[in-house]
């Protein structure tokens, strides 16, 4: 699919060792304002992100080892396509780190912090068609999931966790476009609260396999009814 990249970005929010640029960039893609397989140039990055192209192929590069762009030469890049393969590689991924990795870092977290996460998730009302809305929601439930490990000794698991939620926000874009909404209540994460507050690691390892495997399923439900996904990229 081929677009130009004409619409400049609104500033994203900084995320502690994350360049705004870097976050503007995948908030682009997570939002396909950049859209699976589109051509990326440094050119018309540069124009998109109001920088220059010196900065342009530094994002492009460092987006291609975190598999949101890929490189197809050294003169094509494109945007990482969104399969339903790459949908099941991101939660196996993910069910095989988080579940260990959370129940890890349950002395280190802020109860009260996530607490306030949560409910500013559940009074989020989303319209599903305002795409700020939706990548607000997003953000804050990346918010919420990277909190739950980020104190945990265990550095490269947790450099692994963050892409792959970074990369979990372009799947849970296509569902809250359809649905409005998170594939899962808010009393999920209310529950992983309480079990990292009694300080009980094998039900937070419970509860966070049991969250992912029916996020997963309902997405591809999602996916797979859906006469509009039934192509190559999952495009909304």
């Amino acid at each position: 699919m081929s677009k130009t990249m004409e619409t400049k970005l609104e500033p994203a929010s900084q995320d502690s060792g994350e360049s705004i640029l870097s976050r503007q960039l995948k908030d682009a893609i997570v939002s396909q304002k950049l859209a699976p397989g589109q051509k990326v140039t440094e050119t018309g990055l540069a124009e998109l992100l109001s920088t220059s192209r010196t900065v342009a192929r530094g994002l492009m590069e460092q987006l291609t080892v975190q598999n949101f762009l890929v490189s197809i030469s050294p003169r094509m890049t494109l945007v990482a396509p969104l399969t339903v393969t790459s949908i099941k590689e991101n939660f196996m991924l993910r069910k095989m780190i988080l579940p260990e990795l959370i129940s890890t870092s349950i002395e280190s977290v802020d109860m009260d912090a996530l607490s306030v996460l949560n409910k500013a998730v559940e009074a989020l009302n989303v319209d599903k068609d305002n795409d700020d809305q939706v990548l607000e929601l997003l953000r804050l439930n990346r918010q919420f999931n990277l909190m739950l490990f980020a104190g945990s000794k265990y550095e490269l698991p947790v450099i692994w966790a963050t892409l792959l939620e970074d990369m979990a926000m372009r799947i849970y874009w296509i569902y809250v476009r359809q649905h409005g909404k998170l594939p899962f209540a808010a009393a999920h994460h209310e529950n992983q609260i309480k079990a990292m507050q009694e300080d009980d690691p094998k039900r937070v390892q419970a509860l966070v396999r049991k969250t992912l495997t029916q996020n997963e399923d309902r997405i591809l439900s999602a996916v797979l009814s859906s006469d509009h996904f039934h192509s190559h990229d999952l495009i909304v």
